[in-house]
């Protein structure tokens, strides 16, 4: 198992009003280690599923690049208490599906190429984050290096990340090219009270860029629509 260290509760409290019940928005004192702020559950199961399903083209080349792809994966963990900290604890990975096909060459007359069983994209759940009255997840699903054949051109496969908070330059970030939905997974505090609450984020995502290499000038089309779902268990 592999920890990641959220926040103090010093430095946040918005933190202990998650774990302790804020239905009473009241903060109480941190809890002993493995015991929950509200004398009740002292830690959740978390179980984060992203499922996408996309395209890309590359314009510019000798020939034309197309290729499109299904991704599925899973990551499974806890949130619980550690003492005067909170600990996301991470149990397993894993890439329930994953399929590329791509095509080269002019309509009619194309060579197809089947993406191998390794390299596969990788899920990452980083942190958790109170913002206002919501539990905010920030997860990253990773591409693989595109295209599959030997290319001068080196790009890597966008794939489905949560909310727009990513770094990079103004307008440039993850979230700025979201066409439909939210790219924003947040669950209200409330379900942390439920039995296994479970919600279900969806968004249409597009990017079109220019890329210079060599001085040949090539267009970059990558598209995803994705799905997350969050469900959490009382442990």
């Amino acid at each position: 198992m592999d920890k990641g260290f959220l926040r103090r509760l010093a430095g946040s409290p918005a933190w202990v009003l998650v774990l302790a019940g804020l239905l009473h928005g009241q903060v109480q004192p941190p809890a002993r280690s493995g015991e929950s702020p509200a004398g009740g559950t002292a830690s959740w199961t978390v179980r984060l599923t992203v499922a996408a399903k996309g395209e890309y083209v590359v314009r510019g080349a000798e020939t034309p690049i197309s290729g499109e792809y299904t991704c599925r994966a899973g990551w499974e963990g806890r949130l619980e208490p550690d003492g005067d900290d909170f600990l996301l604890v991470h149990i397993k990975t894993e890439i329930l599906e994953w399929r590329l096909r791509e095509k080269t060459g002019p309509a009619g007359h194309e060579s197809v190429a089947e993406a191998p069983a390794s390299p596969q994209p990788a899920l990452r759940l980083s942190y958790v984050l109170r913002d206002g009255r919501d539990v905010e997840f920030f997860f990253e699903l990773s591409g693989i290096s595109i295209p599959l054949r030997a290319s001068p051109l080196a790009l890597v496969l966008e794939l489905p990340r949560s909310s727009g908070r990513t770094p990079g330059p103004p307008g440039q970030g993850y979230g700025d090219f979201v066409c439909r939905g939210s790219s924003r997974v947040a669950v209200p505090e409330t379900d942390f009270l439920q039995r296994i609450p479970k919600r279900t984020f969806s968004w249409d995502w597009r990017r079109e860029r220019r890329v210079v290499k060599k001085d040949r000038i090539y267009v970059v089309a990558q598209s995803h629509t994705a799905e997350a779902v969050i469900a959490l268990a009382a442990r």
